[in-house]
């Protein structure tokens, strides 16, 4: 049982609790004197040994570091509260795409593009700075209200080519590398943001996986699944970007955010320019994209204001 939002932090009252990660729980305060709305996050008792101590060290000192506008910024930190350590940052009003990442509540693709090049633009900064954000997710990036898309949470975050103290991320988006527990470099970084690309267009992982045993296999040795089995009409060129990225080599992946962002770019400008739809096939089962892929070839001037997904072609709808 989640425990209570407390009423208060350090010099900031708690007006609700924001999200819960593995170790801590971000909440929304407001400063006693400036009345600035901003998100704490603050680590849970029972993850306040060394080893999440120095994490919580490193994300402090990293989210001092950066500055870039899709990046939520660090303002403030207190090693020494009560309740426990806790830093303040940058309140992002928006939504975590993990909201948006099962197959009936997908974005856009135009989102989830623009959403990808953003967070990419923002990873090319921190290797600039050589660091590895290593828990690349949904959950860790935040769509706000007027497109803008804010990377989070550098708390498993080490500096290139270095080994980190414990292997930390999320399963379903860490590189092999990473699993192994190798020292790392933007690779890794690039292999998650594969994985989230084809999260958000699929509302699948790239794995199918029982337990985290299985799930270990598959990112070990597995092939990724086909994204035609999820998303039939997704342009060819996209899906060879998020193929290359994915790669279980490291050396077979893009050799930096630089290739990465000069293919997607071109995949992305290609769906843009594109007269056809993509996104009607969209939370569609595959039959039903099949149905769809048929008629439209039959007929190129069908039009998706005229389309009701409970009316399917050749039905009168009733």
């Amino acid at each position: 049982m989640t425990p209570p939002a407390p009423l208060r932090i350090g010099n900031y009252s708690i007006v609700r609790p924001l999200g819960e990660g593995a170790t801590s729980t971000v909440y929304l305060g407001i400063h006693d004197k400036t009345l600035a709305l901003v998100a704490l996050k603050q680590f849970r008792k029972v993850f306040q040994s060394d080893v999440h101590k120095n994490m919580f060290l490193t994300e402090v000192e990293l989210g001092k570091l950066m500055q870039h506008k899709n990046i939520v910024h660090v303002l403030a930190a207190d090693l020494n509260e009560r309740s426990g350590p806790y830093l303040v940052m940058e309140y992002a009003k928006g939504v975590s795409l993990d909201k948006h990442e099962q197959s009936d509540n997908l974005l856009p693709l135009l989102t989830v593009l623009s959403v990808i090049e953003q967070i990419a633009g923002a990873l090319r900064y921190a290797a600039g700075l050589g660091i590895v954000h290593r828990d690349v997710k949904p959950a860790n990036i935040i769509l706000m209200r007027d497109g803008t898309a804010k990377l989070t949470d550098f708390g498993c975050a080490v500096p290139s080519n270095e080994l980190g103290a414990t292997i930390a991320g999320s399963l379903a988006y860490m590189s092999p590398e990473q699993l192994e527990g190798e020292a790392l470099d933007q690779r890794a970084d690039i292999y998650s943001l594969g994985a989230v690309m084809y999260r958000l267009l699929c509302g699948k992982n790239t794995f199918e996986a029982d337990n985290p045993f299985d799930a270990r296999i598959a990112v070990l040795n597995f092939p990724i699944t086909p994204i035609e089995m999820y998303r039939k009409e997704l342009p060819r060129n996209l899906i060879a970007v998020i193929e290359k990225a994915m790669k279980k080599d490291a050396n077979e992946r893009y050799a930096d955010w630089d290739a990465f962002l000069h293919d997607f770019g071109q995949a992305a400008h290609t769906i843009r320019m594109y007269d056809q739809d993509v996104d009607l096939y969209r939370g569609f089962s595959m039959s039903t994209q099949s149905v769809l892929s048929d008629y439209m070839s039959a007929s190129r001037e069908f039009s998706r204001s005229g389309f009701s997904r409970s009316v399917m072609p050749g039905t009168d709808g009733t």
